[in-house]
Parts: C-alpha cells; sequence; structure tokens
C-alpha cells in the first residue's frame, strides 16, 4: 500500500475527527530516506536517537503457547545490568522510522530519550543517570543524561477498540481511533506505529507511536503538555526504555500479520503548544513546597496543583483530608486542616484552561462538606476498633506432639518430592514435543 492514495472517507466520520482530509497509508514502513546507521561514536545532526543493546537478555517478550493450553503465557522484560550503547543521527519523521525499523527487528535493544554521558564506555555501560558509589567506595559514573529531543514517543496501552474495529486487520483505523484521543497537534501528522507484545494476546488496543515535532521537548514539557492524554508518562525520562522490538512466539504464530508502519498524513511534523513550566512556590508555612513520597498529609498536600509533580486537585485534596483525619482522629478541631488546604488550593500552581477560578471556588466549598464526610468514616471506624472483641487465630493449632509433628513433616516432603517428579516429566515431554517441532519448522523451511 505504500505510496497510494486512499480518498475514501473512514465510516463514522473518523477521518474528519483528526484533521486529515487526505493522506496516504505506508504499512509497509518502506522510508523515503536511506536507513540511519548505528554506531558506536557521537554523531551530529538535527537529533539523535540513543539505543541501548543488552548482553544476552530480551528487549521484548516472548509469548509461549504449551502443548494443550488455551492461553499463552507472556514472559517478562529481561533483567539486563550491562549495555552497549550507541547512536543514530535522524532528522525526521523517515530517518526516524528507519532506525526504529531496525531497532524492532533486534529482540535485545531499546531506545531511551537520554544522550550518553561524555567518556563512558559505550561499549560496556550501565543504564544510569546518576553517578553511585559502589561498595568498595569507587564511583560509578552516570552514563545518561537528560535532552530534548525532537521525536516523540507515545506508549498507548488497553484503549477501549469499538465493535466496528478490527485493530489487526485494520492498523490504519486503530492508529486513527488512538490518535483521536490525543492533543489536535497530533492529528492528521505522519507517525510511525508499532502494536505492542500485548496485541492480538490481551484486550484493546494496544499501540505506540512515534512522531516528529519541529523543536526539541524536554521530558518535563512532555509530562506537562500530555498529562490528561491516555499515554503512559514513565516513559518521558532520560533512562526509561522505550521497547519496539517485535515479540517473540513460542509454538504459535504471530497473531498481528503487520506489526508496525507507517501512518502517512497531510504533514511530517508537529508544532507543539508552548509550554510553560509552573513556578513553584512555598507555602505559607515556610515548609517546602514539594513533600517527600509517602502517605503523608504533606506529601498529599504538595501534590495539590498543575506542577510537574502535581496530580490535579481534586483527588490529593480529598487524599490530604483522609491522611490528616486518620492521624488526628475524629475529635480533632479541624479548623487549623480547613484554613491549610483552603491556602494550598489558592496558591498552588495551575492551568487556567483546566481548572478555571470557578473551579477553584468549587474545590474550596467543598472543603467542609469533604472534611464532615471523612470525619463521620473516621468516627465509625473507630467505634468498629472499641466494639471488636478477640478473634479467632487464622493459624492451625499446634500439634500435641513432637512425633505428630515429625510425621506431618515427613508427608509435607513426600507430597512436594511428588510434585517435583510429576513437572519433571511432563517438562520432559514438553521438551520433545517442541525439539520435534523446530526439526520439523527447520525442515520446510
Amino acid at each position: 500500500m505504500s505510496g497510494k492514495e486512499s480518498p475514501a472517507p473512514l465510516a463514522g466520520g473518523n477521518r474528519a475527527d483528526i484533521g486529515c482530509a487526505r493522506r496516504q497509508s505506508d504499512t509497509t514502513t518502506i522510508p523515503r530516506a536511506p536507513a540511519a546507521r548505528l554506531q558506536g561514536d557521537p554523531v551530529s545532526g538535527a537529533d539523535s536517537v540513543t539505543v541501548l543493546t543488552t548482553k544476552g537478555p530480551l528487549a521484548t517478550k516472548r509469548i509461549t503457547r504449551l502443548p494443550g493450553a488455551a492461553i499463552p503465557v507472556i514472559e517478562a522484560y529481561g533483567k539486563a545490568a550491562h549495555f552497549s550503547i550507541s547512536e543514530a543521527s535522524v532528522s525526521g519523521i523517515d530517518t526516524l522510522a528507519a532506525v526504529l525499523n531496525s531497532v524492532e527487528l533486534r529482540p535485545t535493544s531499546f531506545l531511551v530519550r537520554g544522550k550518553p554521558a561524555e567518556g563512558i564506555d559505550r561499549w560496556s555501560a550501565r543504564r544510569r543517570l546518576h553517578a553511585r558509589k559502589a561498595k568498595d567506595g569507587t564511583v560509578e559514573p552516570a552514563t545518561l543524561e537528560p535532552v530534548a529531543r525532537h521525536w516523540i514517543p507515545l506508549d498507548l496501552d488497553s484503549i477501549a477498540c469499538p465493535n466496528s474495529l478490527d485493530p489487526v486487520h485494520e492498523p490504519d483505523r486503530a492508529v486513527e481511533h488512538v490518535v483521536a484521543l490525543l492533543p489536535e497537534e497530533f492529528h492528521g501528522a505522519t507517525c510511525w506505529w508499532a502494536f505492542t507484545s500485548g496485541q492480538g494476546v490481551k484486550d484493546g488496543i494496544r499501540i505506540r507511536l512515534f512522531y516528529w515535532a519541529d523543536r526539541p521537548l524536554a521530558d518535563w514539557e512532555l509530562k506537562q503538555w500530555l498529562g490528561d492524554s491516555p499515554v503512559d508518562p514513565s516513559i518521558f525520562a532520560p533512562t526509561q526504555p522505550i521497547y519496539v522490538a517485535k515479540p517473540l512466539f513460542v509454538g504459535m504464530p504471530d497473531p498481528v500479520p503487520i506489526r508496525s508502519g507507517i501512518w502517512r498524513g497531510d504533514r511530517d511534523e508537529i508544532t507543539p503548544p508552548i509550554i510553560e513550566k509552573p513556578r513553584v512556590r512555598n507555602a505559607a508555612s515556610g515548609q517546602p513546597f514539594f513533600a517527600e513520597p509517602g502517605g503523608s498529609y504533606e506529601y498529599h498536600r504538595s501534590h495539590i496543583g498543575d506542577h510537574d509533580r502535581g496530580s490535579g486537585f481534586f483527588a490529593p485534596i480529598k487524599s490530604a483530608v483522609a491522611s490528616w483525619i486518620a492521624r488526628q482522629g475524629s475529635e480533632a478541631d479541624t479548623a487549623w486542616l480547613r484554613t491549610d488546604l483552603e491556602r494550598a488550593i489558592r496558591e498552588a500552581p495551575r492551568d487556567p484552561a483546566k481548572h478555571p477560578d470557578d473551579y477553584i471556588e468549587v474545590r474550596v466549598r467543598d472543603l467542609d462538606p469533604l472534611i464532615a464526610a471523612i470525619l463521620a468514616l473516621e468516627a465509625a471506624t473507630e467505634a468498629e476498633r472499641r466494639q471488636a472483641g478477640g478473634c479467632e487465630p487464622t493459624y492451625l493449632a499446634p500439634l500435641a506432639t513432637v512425633a505428630e509433628a515429625r510425621e506431618r513433616l515427613a508427608q509435607a516432603l513426600d507430597e512436594h518430592v511428588v510434585s517435583i517428579a510429576t513437572y519433571a516429566a511432563a517438562r520432559a515431554v514438553y521438551l520433545a514435543d517442541l525439539r520435534l517441532w523446530h526439526e520439523q519448522t527447520s525442515m520446510a523451511a
């Protein structure tokens, strides 16, 4: 389908929804530019992609269907400690697609948004943002540094799929469906897409999208901009793995015939909006606005607002009230709590487009009924604790004699040995069947 126009509109008007009147379907992933070269030396150009390769552990998932099993077993990503680090020069969506097409065929490689630190051993390095002191007193240096990138990776998982859409056999429509959930800057723009390992095995649409922006964006900008979008923000970090390698299937075919491709839009790059980093202010109490992680009142209070570590308003306010009352009890005087939270709400950095003035007034007015409701819940919980008597132990009563205990222990050991032997026999049969399958597949090839 590469290079062909697809003028027919989509059912349900999805094409208009994403602002693309005409676009090319390019699910064969053939780039318009030569494939970028991966190499161990630093590169120059508009941007680059950092690729980490393990020393053996998989950077994809292995999906195995055992003989007679209805549900396949999905193995997690391998745990690697050391990597070789390379960079690929990219200058637009097509050279980016060329790199992604290469990496998706390498089951031990993945991407990160950071750049290699100066002077590191690129052939055997850890994935580390900060220097760390080893047990022997030596300092292991940081290997990756934050950097703003033109390329934007988006990870969308478990997106609800309409009954009228078959993502496995209609990947273009699947891309259009999920793009419609993103900010309008992405609508109609060319992207490289790839179904993740769970597609075809688990429910929903599971896909990664890569875009090219006309200016580089830092990780905090992506988190701020896409905070309300159905994307996983964890990959917006210098060292976080971005997996693109195709999954490996054992004992079953890949249920997805086309795993990746290019969705051609009416433009090859997006223009992000101006993203301002909210100014973080200290609370009037003089305590730092950001509290240490944990379930404390101060922690939840520090997450009120639209700053880069904020969680909005409703959830952290409710959690802060619950935490304070749980610690102080239902008889506590909540006047201080009410005053302090109102100050936190009014002073918190916020995006007026998300949380205008009238929304802030609603949150302030809701403080009184919210505090009263949580006080009532705490009072009920305290009453239940006072009324609760002794409870029966859930563990078995001790055996009467040492001889009886020894007999029970010997019985348990015998049962364990039998279970091991049964498992070993079943595994031997499975391995024999697997070897036979490999031999038949090799002969057929």
